[in-house]
């Protein structure tokens, strides 16, 4: 079995047979491998590297690799660019010691709720994939030894010229939910990294920016059910639901009920 999951900033990959890659390079993206059983050989840095389960390394852009796994073995690939990778770490230079210990078990159980976030959200909603990033990258921020602070907490905005640029942020969503919202633009409205304002703003609201999108669509969605004729397909495509389908989900998921049994009562 192999999967492969592409986002904008980077790629998820699970290998569970036999996978063999010629000398290449990444010319922007960092590459962290990790055998979650058995083994795999990594040759990097004109070195090979037998890596058991575990034991990861982490190779830079621009320097040839190549990767060789048996069919008895698991490894988990994550590309990730450079770009994204620094942006978790702008205290200090982003320098990552290329052998790794990563718990394989915990990797592979939180590959598992990257790959169903991926898969079964709406790859046309920026939030969703953008926020599953996020997530990759503060994993990484946790586990990845380096010169750097791995496992401090994003601070929380207290201050009132934070607070101020936070509350401007959810005036953008309160007015352009029903669009395509763009993580970037919110975090720049904040003032804040796009990792650290997922973070600050699931610590003060308690959900994450594209859940309280969708809960923004879902209470006028209710609305409209209660003082308009219009059915269930032209609400969500109205409120910026890319299908009708994805509409019923999440209107289920918040509400306990479907679109026509909440116009009953």
């Amino acid at each position: 079995m192999k999967v492969r999951i592409d986002t904008p900033h980077m790629s998820l990959w699970r290998i569970e047979e036999h996978h063999a890659t010629p000398p290449h390079v990444h010319e922007r993206d960092f590459q962290i491998t990790v055998p979650i059983y058995g083994s795999c050989l990594f040759v990097g840095q004109q070195q090979a590297h037998e890596l058991a389960s575990g034991e990861g390394f982490v190779q830079y852009p621009e320097e040839p690799h190549e990767l060789h796994v048996e069919g008895s073995s698991g490894v988990i690939v994550l590309q990730v660019d450079r770009g994204s990778l620094a942006e978790i770490n702008r205290e200090r230079p982003l320098e990552l010691e290329c052998r790794q210990k990563i718990d394989p078990g915990l990797l592979s159980g939180e590959f598992r709720k990257w790959a169903a976030a991926l898969l079964l959200s709406d790859s046309q909603e920026p939030l969703a994939v953008q926020e599953t990033e996020t997530q990759v990258l503060y994993f990484l921020s946790r586990v990845l030894r380096g010169n750097q602070t791995n496992r401090r907490d994003a601070a929380i905005a207290s201050a009132t010229a934070a607070d101020r640029h936070m509350a401007q942020a959810l005036d953008y969503m309160h007015e352009h939910y029903t669009d395509k919202i763009n993580i970037d633009t919110l975090a720049a409205i904040a003032l804040q990294s796009r990792f650290h304002f997922i973070r600050s703003f699931k610590a003060i609201l308690g959900m994450t920016p594209y859940q309280y999108m969708l809960a923004l669509r879902i209470e006028e969605a209710k609305a409209r059910l209660g003082r308009t004729s219009s059915t269930a397909t032209e609400i969500s495509f109205d409120l910026g639901f890319s299908s009708t389908s994805q509409f019923y989900r999440t209107f289920v998921k918040m509400t306990g009920k479907t679109p026509e049994q909440f116009r009953k009562g």
